[in-house]
């Protein structure tokens, strides 16, 4: 009688206190998603997509897979990593277009493209037109 009394109050000592872990468990979870989001936030704020505009390399400095930071990200935010380190790039871009200065092949060496093909494809596809056509854009007519 005595084993089937504790096995009892063992029983309902579980039933009592298993939401209360499952509800810690959810805002560790919780927390690590919030930090991970945070953090990319952060690297992104340091102007590093200048130069870094791959998912993996995000992924490396928060210790994370790049499928799991892509996932948790658009879970979180429904946006994917790749938008924002996009929306950080993009000012840069016009920035350096903006720089009569700079050659298009220099600010593609600067922004560390592979080619000035693929520096090209990029700003036809974020800008709605290639690097020359933006730069004509914003001379004074």
């Amino acid at each position: 009688y005595r084993e089937l009394m504790g096995s009892l109050c063992l029983t309902m000592m579980y039933d009592i206190f298993e939401p209360h872990a499952q509800r810690d468990a959810t805002d560790t979870h919780s927390d690590r998603t919030a930090f991970i989001v945070k953090q990319l936030m952060a690297l992104l704020s340091t102007g590093i997509s200048r130069t870094e505009r791959d998912v993996s390399y995000y992924a490396e400095r928060l210790n994370v897979s790049p499928k799991y930071l892509s996932a948790t990200i658009k879970r979180v935010t429904g946006h994917s990593v790749t938008s924002y380190i996009d929306r950080h790039t993009i000012p840069i871009l016009k920035d350096y277009l903006g720089d009569e200065r700079l050659s298009l092949t220099q600010i593609a060496e600067l922004m560390n493209f592979a080619s000035l093909s693929y520096f090209s494809r990029y700003c036809t596809k974020h800008l709605g037109q290639s690097p020359s056509e933006y730069r004509q854009s914003l001379q004074p007519k």
